[in-house]
């Protein structure tokens, strides 16, 4: 019975305790709400800022290439792409803007990461650039080798050196030291400089050597 006496006592105490540590956290919450609201009306305000500008620059984008016919003039080169020159400016004029937009919140809310959103910002560009040349570079290939009837090995050569040439980009997103990026991008450079020299002296004078070659054979 005293213990049931004591517990009867004690719980209303308790449940005021929890009551009033439950008002004090939604107080503070609040408190937190109501001293981030401005930034997020900011950072709203940027995004539809920005979000107006896309949406003009699409439509006259759209206008000018529709008025000049831009995707007419190179449906001969890229007749195989999965897409038109209208949509990859498109698409990376709305990447460009978005980035912008993040940058500039990042500078408005949170000025003391703008150094490391820079950092972020220029590292994914870099991989954005290299995928995007390689990607040129064998779209160019294809045509390339379409409209020239070429030989297997001249092929197999030209894939070889575009090879080697998407190779040295890559090395800049690389988390190589610079000292091992300086000496992989010029080995193969000289490389790639060497090969093509070699093969250019075949590709224009094999005709004299083989010539030579059959005198000199012919004699003996």
């Amino acid at each position: 019975m005293m213990e049931y006496a004591l517990n009867n006592t004690t719980s209303p105490i308790a449940n005021k305790t929890s009551i009033k540590l439950l008002w004090e956290a939604l107080r503070l919450a609040l408190r937190d709400l109501i001293e981030i609201v401005p930034d997020i009306l900011i950072a709203l305000a940027i995004i539809a800022v920005y979000l107006a500008i896309a949406i003009i620059l699409t439509r006259l984008v759209k206008k000018l290439f529709i008025v000049f016919k831009v995707d007419e003039l190179l449906k001969p080169i890229l007749k195989h792409a999965y897409f038109s020159i209208t949509n990859l400016v498109l698409v990376l004029m709305n990447i460009g803007l978005a980035l912008m937009a993040l940058y500039s919140i990042i500078l408005t809310l949170f000025p003391a990461q703008v150094h490391t959103t820079a950092m972020i910002i220029d590292y994914a560009a870099r991989v954005a650039s290299v995928i995007f040349l390689i990607f040129f570079i064998f779209i160019a290939l294809n045509s390339v080798v379409e409209r020239i009837r070429m030989e297997a090995k001249l092929r197999g050569f030209i894939l070889l050196v575009t090879l080697f040439m998407t190779i040295v980009p890559l090395l800049d997103v690389t988390a190589l030291s610079p000292e091992v990026k300086t000496a992989l991008a010029w080995g193969i450079s000289i490389g790639i400089g060497l090969t093509i020299g070699v093969f250019a002296a075949w590709y224009f004078f094999h005709e004299i050597l083989e010539e030579k070659i059959r005198e000199k054979k012919e004699k003996r």
